[in-house]
């Protein structure tokens, strides 16, 4: 294995993703993992776990340590980020890569040194941490340390993170617990209620991929066969489920989501909303790849809205983008630990 220069970390609800230091992403499978409930021994960890996810034997669980932006269980969640850390990094006696690593903001202080020490142990000289805002700005190439105010929408798996920036620090913030998954599950009640049709994850998260909208104004109107169980009959159903659909069922998530950008804006000083306003809000995270919903935000906000080139990646591309020159950034550093 060729030596790996310093790396980026973006530990999220859904996926773990690492950048390696001026080549970009080399890394991004599922934070998930399929356990032995009753011996706890670990059967498998990211893309192979999330390929059982819906078919599980008997015995074994598919679950996610981190969810909505809570660890639910350290040692697995070490264990996996001690498992992908090693995959990337490899035995490198010498040379052991720097690591910056984004977390949750609800992680506590001793939370954070466990990992950073699972880090060393997974063969990183040294550690540090730095906030997913700051981290997804400078992924979507946007300049932290300026005086000009700059919103940050970061909607990953569990929760989206919403933060406005200046001199880089972050001025206001706001965690929702509106990230993609609540469309997904969203996605999952609507098709129960309406076609009395239970379909599993993995079909609602295909079908929002291929055709789903937030837009009930959307007129390009698509429909994909998705198969479920009958909750009448018990037995193998499928169902023809359109976009409109798909966007009816976004409703109540897409409230939430612009009901809290509102309210970071309404509470932020005049100046900073009025950059906001000039500057636009920037979406990152894998849930601003969902269609039209840098259309809708824009129409409803009154504002203009980008999002990054590569929003779910955005994160650990900030976070190996620090590392490239370092110095630029001390004040925004979490303290690291070295080997």
């Amino acid at each position: 294995m060729a030596s790996i220069e310093d790396i980026g970390i973006d530990l999220g609800s859904s996926n773990v993703i690492i950048a390696e230091r001026g080549k970009g992403v080399i890394f991004n499978e599922p934070a998930v993992l399929a356990v032995n409930h009753t011996t706890r021994n670990i059967i498998s960890m990211g893309q192979e776990a999330y390929q059982m996810t819906g078919r599980e034997p008997t015995g074994i669980t598919v679950m996610r340590p981190l969810q909505k932006g809570t660890i639910q269980d350290f040692d697995l969640l070490s264990l996996m980020l001690n498992y992908f850390v090693m995959r990337v990094v490899g035995r490198q006696l010498f040379n052991r890569p720097r690591a910056l690593m984004s977390i949750s903001a609800t992680s506590n202080e001793i939370e954070k040194r466990q990992l950073i020490l699972r880090m060393l142990e997974a063969g990183t000289r040294r550690t540090q941490l730095i906030e997913r805002p700051l981290a997804a700005a400078l992924g979507a190439n946007i300049s932290i340390n300026e005086v000009t105010g700059r919103m940050v929408v970061d909607i990953g798996g569990a929760t989206t993170d919403i933060a406005v920036i200046s001199s880089g620090e972050i001025m206001a913030r706001s965690i929702l617990d509106t990230g993609g998954d609540a469309f997904t599950e969203a996605l999952i009640r609507y098709i129960r209620l309406k076609h009395n049709l239970l379909i599993g994850w993995r079909s609602a998260e295909d079908l929002k991929s291929a055709i789903g909208t937030v837009d009930v104004q959307e007129q390009n109107a698509l429909s994909l066969p998705t198969a479920g169980r009958n909750l009448v009959s018990g037995l193998p159903r499928q169902a023809d489920i359109t976009s409109q659909e798909c966007a009816e069922a976004a409703e109540e998530p897409l409230h939430a989501l612009i009901e809290g950008l509102h309210s970071v804006i309404e509470h932020i000083p005049a100046e900073l909303a009025n950059d906001v306003f000039d500057e636009g809000i920037l979406l990152t995270g894998g849930g601003a790849r969902m269609r039209s919903l840098r259309e809708v935000i824009e129409r409803e906000m009154q504002i203009p809205v980008h999002v990054a080139d590569q929003p779910q990646e955005a994160i650990a591309l900030g976070c190996a983008k620090v590392l490239e020159r370092p110095g630029d950034y001390t004040r925004i550093l979490g303290d690291g630990r070295r080997r």
